[in-house]
This record gives structure tokens, sequence and C-alpha cells, in this order.
């Protein structure tokens, strides 16, 4: 499981709950990439993981997600640090 800082891209359904990372890419379908975008997952952006299982819940600025664990592991992070405080 990745917990800690690394520049080698996991899949964000191997990070633990309180870990912050940065979006690398995506092996999505356009349609999902377009809509993930539309809520805030852009481009290198920041998030947070708030629960792992079935939905995986991440927070993306001010806003949580939940995506299924099949799109989770299509996204690709690089893990940075554990987060201050709670999603």
């Amino acid at each position: 499981m990745a917990t800690t800082s690394s520049s080698v891209p996991v899949p964000l359904t191997e990070l633990e709950p309180g870990i912050v990372a940065r979006l690398h890419e995506t092996r999505l379908d356009t349609q999902t990439r377009l809509f993930l975008r539309s809520l805030g997952l852009t481009d290198a952006s920041s998030v947070r993981v708030c629960k792992r299982g079935e939905p995986l819940i991440i927070q993306v600025r001010t806003t949580r997600i939940g995506l299924s664990r099949t799109v989770g592991r299509d996204i690709l992070v690089v893990p940075e640090a554990p987060a201050a405080g709670t999603c």
C-alpha cells in the first residue's frame, strides 16, 4: 500500500485514508474523464483519500467525490504526504 511520498504513480485505490496525492494520469474513457474534470479533478490537481472501499471517497479542493473501485483503479496519482485534518 502506498502511504508516503513517492515519485512513482500508483492507482488511487492503493492509497490509505488521509494521504494526499497529485493526479498523474487517467486510463478512463473520454466521457468519464470529462465528467470528473467537471467535478474538479483536473490535470495535476491534488486529491486526498477520505475512505477506501466501495465507494472510494476522495476530496478534490472542497468537494468530496465517491468513485467506484473500477474508476479509482484507473486514476494514477503520485503520493505526496499525509494530510492534516480530516475530509
